[in-house]
Parts: C-alpha cells; structure tokens; sequence
C-alpha cells in the first residue's frame, strides 16, 4: 500500500495570472504558500480485478468491474481520471483500492481539487513503479484537471501544493518557474503568526467565476488591465517581504482585494464585504477571500495584538477560525509497504498531526 498526501495553499498575489489566456500573451507571476491542511490518498492493489474507489469527503464509493478502467465522469470525476490515466498502462490490473480524504472541504477556495489531484498522482504513479519529480506531479495534475477533466482554472495551485513552501511561481509560454522566497526562518515564523484564515460557512463552485474569467482575460481590455496591476501588486508582495516589512505586505493585501473584486461582480458578496470590513475595523491591515471567490475562507493579516480583536469580531459575526502553519514538505508519499487493507464506505478520521510519518 501507498499513502500520500499534498497540502492546500493560499495564494497571496497575482491569483488569475496564472490562467492560460491570460499568461501565454503577457506571463503570469503568483506568490502563494502552502499551508498544514492536507489531502491524503491511499492507494492498494489487490487481488479481485476491480478498481474500488471511496471518498471520504462525499461519503461514497464506486466499484469498477474486472478488466475495465473508470470513466472520466461524475461522481468522484479526480479520482476516476487519474486512476484512468496511470491504470492504462495496465500497472493494477489485478485490481485497485483508492481511498480519499481532505482536511478541508471541497469548494473552500484552498486549493483542495488541485491537491488532492497531487496527492492522487503521487499514489498512483509510485504504486505504477514511477518516482516522479515535483515538477512532473504538478505537470501531471494540471494535465488532468485542465486537459482530462476540462476545468477552466489555472496551474497554481498544483505547483503550490507539489512544491510546499513560499514561492513565486511564474507562468509563461516556455513553462512555470517555482522560485522559493529566501527569507530568515524568524520572518517566516513572523509572517505566519500574522496571517488568520476564517471559513465564512459557504461553499462554493469557482467554474462558473473561472470560465467568465478566463474568457475575459484573453479578451476583455479592462480585465486585461486589472490582471496586469494585480501581478504587478505580486512584484510588490515579494519586494516587501524581501525588505522583511511584513506590516506593507498586510496593506498590499488589501490592495490586491479590491482589485481582484474588479475582475467580476461574482468575486465578493455584501456578507463577505461585511466580514471584511470588520476585520479592518477591529485591526487587520488586509486580507482577501481565499480561491476564485464567491466564499470560502477569509484570509485576514492582523498584527498579533490586534488578533483578539478580529477574532471577536469575526466569530460575533458566526465565522470560524481555521489555525494552520506554513508547509514546507509539498506533495509526499508518506510510507509505502507491499499490502494492507483499505477503510471502505467508514469515514477515515485525520488528527492534528499525520498518522504516517515518512520512514
């Protein structure tokens, strides 16, 4: 048996840039951490012929039969397809267990499709026999969400959660270029002390925000000029965290929000403005809703003496606090061994820290 697992990110800067219409014309640039909120997946072969494949987040399971390989489609569409694509070399053709689980819920703006789509890449690749680079992980689970599956999003998110860390990642015609942000570990430590998640209770389907965008970024001159200041405004975060002032980078937050929202009027709602304008009231310097918007997490960089502060005024406001640390480890495969058995339709219930430690 293999297990993996690939951390969630929240992206900073330059979210949007990383879309092909946009990217290919003008090249893309995001400043993105991954972050301790993990998709794992097990994978298994057996000895039945048939592909058995649960998800814990939706409570289901699907069964394959002998000699066949799922088809790319609901439900449970991520795992069928990368199942589909590492199984036609025939590498589990005596059968398969694949059990998923996430941290975080799908539809959290987090990132979590995309890590899990790591995470699924790295089980099934190394259960093939195959010792995948980073880059080839985060390759691989773009060709499947973009090309197999056929969702409109970008790459950022593959390359976060496959590489952990704090980086810039750019996107051009010639590939994507991941570049650590070399900071001391004490402005790292103080920089994550400083940045607060929130989940505002809604969920949300990002494709119809993504397809409007990704239209509009290869058309649209106005969205073309918006996408332009907000990887300008990546710049900017990187130099400020270069120059360690961390209190510029929280304002730049905010800057990079209320250009964002210019994108589309599906981007914010009056609720997520009105939990964003009391976190500034109560202290936060800036912040952003995380992913394509529309719901999800709240992300709010606070000084630590005014954390009480928006903590209060957010969780009057029946908002949630999600703690997390910045990951540096990106997609892994935890342990491997030759056989063991899978949970089925019982939900696989994550701690705190991971069950599996890496040998």
């Amino acid at each position: 048996m293999v297990i993996a697992r690939s951390p969630v990110r929240i992206s900073f800067g330059g979210g949007g840039t990383d879309i092909s219409t946009y990217y290919l014309r003008h090249g893309g640039r995001v400043v993105s951490a991954a972050v301790s909120r993990y998709c794992h997946v097990m994978a298994n072969r057996t000895d039945t012929g048939a592909i058995h494949i649960t998800s814990s987040d939706y409570a289901i399971d699907e069964w394959i039969a002998p000699g066949q390989l799922p088809r790319v489609a609901e439900p449970m569409i991520l795992p069928k397809a990368v199942t589909a694509r590492f199984g036609r070399s025939g590498a589990y053709a005596t059968g398969l267990e694949l059990f998923t689980t996430s941290d975080v819920p799908p539809g959290t703006g987090l990132g979590s499709s995309s890590a899990m789509a790591c995470a699924l890449v790295q089980a099934l690749s190394s259960l093939s026999g195959q010792d995948l680079e980073r880059d080839r992980i985060a390759d691989t689970a773009c060709t499947v969400e973009i090309d197999d599956i056929g969702l409109p999003i970008g790459k950022q998110d593959q390359y976060a959660s496959a590489f952990g860390g704090l980086n810039i990642i750019d996107f051009g015609d010639k590939g994507v270029v991941v570049t650590p942000l070399d900071l001391p570990l004490d402005v790292v430590s103080a920089l994550d002390t400083r940045l607060m998640l929130f989940s505002t209770g809604k969920s949300r389907n990002s494709a119809s925000i993504l397809r409007r965008q990704r239209r509009d970024s290869g058309s649209d001159p106005a969205v073309i000029t918006s996408l332009h200041r907000i990887k300008k405004l990546a710049d900017d975060m990187c130099d400020a965290l270069l120059r360690h002032d961390l209190d510029g980078f929280g304002a730049l937050l905010d800057r990079g929000w209320r250009e964002k929202k210019r994108l589309s009027s599906s981007i914010s709602t009056s609720a997520i403005d009105g939990y964003y304008q009391a976190a500034l009231d109560a202290g936060a310097l800036g912040g952003k809703i995380t992913g394509a918007g529309g719901g999800g997490f709240l992300l709010v960089y606070a000084p630590p003496a005014r954390q009480p502060q928006v903590r209060r005024a957010l969780s009057t406001l029946g908002l949630s606090e999600l703690p997390f640390r910045f990951d540096n480890d990106g997609t892994q495969l935890l342990t491997g061994c030759a056989t063991a058995s899978l949970p089925h339709t019982a939900p696989y219930q994550l701690r705190e820290e991971p069950i599996y430690h890496a040998d």
